[in-house]
């Protein structure tokens, strides 16, 4: 098979131009080297208890990035951040921005410290919303949440959001393809990660699967080189076992694969020009 690839690849070179060629080779290359829209930077919003006097105050903050020239984008990261907030407050009122919601917070704080005075551990919020893929119209961000208001531990949780480059949600299996292989591909790392022999029930380490059988997360996300999986803390056991992050690495995430033999025909490339260079040749 790699030899009609080859074969393929030749054949489309030596039917086009010079001119032609490098087209064809700017086109494969755009595809395999576009990084995506241009992040202007990253945005630090804090609030603090404004009636604390001490450095264990309540706070907040949050950090996510901003895009250049994309402003549905980045109100859907602003959503995405006041959403987040908000799973945190009785209610939102008249809020609209970010900073709004984060004051709200901090007032939360105020209330619940006046109703229990004894209450010694002050309230946090920390998020961080990071772009972990950005390519070909396609974004993975994780949103990341580290939290206290109250309790015996500190909270932990982490999403995967995929959107266009207007914000909209992308359905992320037309990316990556049918779940079915997926889902073998992490078991067996899953597997592996946690000692399992492949015969061994999933329950012997003390993960709860439906059935005793390995299901995919609610999280699917990725990065440059890796399909992410991330089973939040109690999705498939308890505190003990915590967050599970599985990478599941594959050749590419892009569109790249609509051409077939883009691989053979960069491979051959340089090869093909140096030998049609020593030709002598006019296109």
């Amino acid at each position: 098979m790699i030899k009609i690839h080859k074969l393929a690849a030749l054949l489309i070179l030596t039917i086009c131009s010079c001119q032609q060629i490098e087209e064809q080779r700017l086109r494969l290359t755009s595809k395999l080297f576009n990084k995506g829209i241009v992040i202007a930077g990253i945005t630090h919003l804090k609030e603090n208890d404004p009636n604390c006097n001490n450095k264990n105050c309540a706070v907040i903050e949050v950090n996510y990035p901003i895009f250049k020239s994309q402003p549905l984008l980045n109100q859907r990261i602003e959503s995405i951040l006041k959403k987040e907030i908000e799973g945190f407050l009785p209610s939102v009122g008249t809020a609209k921005t970010i900073n709004d919601y984060m004051k709200l917070f901090i007032k939360s704080y105020v209330i619940f410290k006046k109703q229990f005075p004894e209450s010694k551990t002050p309230w946090f919020l920390e998020i961080v919303v990071e772009t972990n893929y950005n390519d070909s119209g396609w974004l993975s961000f994780a949103s990341s949440s580290k939290s206290y208001t109250g309790g015996v531990r500190t909270n932990e949780w982490m999403q995967y959001i995929n959107t266009d480059t207007l914000g909209r949600t992308i359905d992320i299996e037309d990316k990556i393809g049918d779940f079915s292989e997926l889902r073998k591909q992490a078991e067996i790392i899953f597997r592996n990660q946690n000692q399992l022999a492949p015969d061994a029930p999933l329950s012997a380490t003390g993960f709860t699967f439906k059935n005793d059988q390995f299901h995919l997360p609610e999280n699917i996300g990725s990065n440059d080189t890796h399909i992410l999986l991330h089973y939040n803390n109690y999705e498939i056991g308890d505190n003990i076992q915590g967050a599970i992050l599985l990478k599941i690495p594959y050749p590419s995430v892009t569109d790249v694969a609509e051409f077939p033999y883009y691989e053979d025909i960069l491979m051959y490339y340089e090869d093909f020009l140096n030998w049609w260079s020593d030709q002598n040749w006019t296109p």
